[in-house]
């Protein structure tokens, strides 16, 4: 048995519709924490973990613990049917064997999402370990992307001195944002020796999608090592993705 009410949509919509640009389809882990998803894209560049807490719902009842796969992309469609003023409702229905999602406010509307087998290995995270940690103004750290984007696939993260730089070089183009400790975007920087590294724009654009959930994101990296950007909302919800370097030989 798994009932849950969520009054705030966004909360789900928001994470699954970032992660469902990476992977179709995902295996949901329910228990009495809340709901848990760990997604890989096909290629095995980017990952995403995703928890999304009990104490964010408005009721939340489950007894034991289930797994259930979806179709990611037909999940979010359904949630972006949601109104602001909507409750939603999800419960499991074994006859049918579905997740019945039903909305309600002026008028109460139901969505049946099928289950899928799951034929997938569970995915395992990584044991990362980061000498650098930023939090940053989420729309800081999305235009350091968006200016690196219009010179290169890449971004390159460095930071030195207190001093954090998101830089994309072309052929003859490049762009550049500084924070220093000083900056009232930089909320927050701890690294213990200097560190650069570059990673796919393809790939941090759509982790922006999630940007809604929260003003500030945690980033966290390596010389050459996989990036780890964190969204997240106090006692509602975490939305991790790590990314692979872009290593080349220069």
């Amino acid at each position: 048995m798994f009932k849950a009410i969520l009054g705030d949509v966004s909360l789900l919509r928001d994470s699954l519709d970032a992660i469902s640009s990476l992977a179709t389809e995902g295996t949901f882990t329910i228990n009495s924490n809340g709901l848990q998803l760990v997604a890989m894209d096909p290629a095995s560049v980017s990952m995403a973990i995703f928890n999304l807490l009990s104490t964010a719902f408005v009721d939340y009842k489950i007894e034991g613990e289930k797994q259930i796969t979806v179709n990611l992309d037909y999940l979010v469609q359904i949630l972006k049917r949601a109104s602001v003023t909507d409750q939603i409702f999800f419960e499991l229905n074994p006859d049918k064997n579905a997740l019945e999602i039903t909305m309600k406010s002026i008028s109460t509307r139901r969505f049946l999402v099928p289950l899928l087998n799951d034929i997938t290995t569970p995915k395992k995270v990584p044991e990362l370990e980061f000498p650098v940690k930023l939090e940053i103004e989420t729309n800081t750290f999305k235009d350091g992307i968006k200016d690196a984007s219009m010179v290169s696939d890449c971004v390159v993260f460095n930071v030195e001195n207190n001093t954090f730089s998101m830089i994309g070089k072309g052929d003859v183009s490049e762009t550049k944002l500084e924070l220093t400790a000083e900056s009232p975007a930089l909320i927050s920087i701890n690294h213990n020796v200097p560190a650069k590294s570059k990673y796919a724009i393809e790939y941090l654009d759509k982790f922006n999608k999630a940007s809604k959930l929260t003003d500030r994101v945690v980033v966290q990296y390596n010389t050459d090592y996989p990036l780890q950007i964190e969204f997240k909302a106090l006692d509602k919800l975490s939305l991790k993705f790590i990314l692979a370097p872009r290593v080349e030989n220069d």
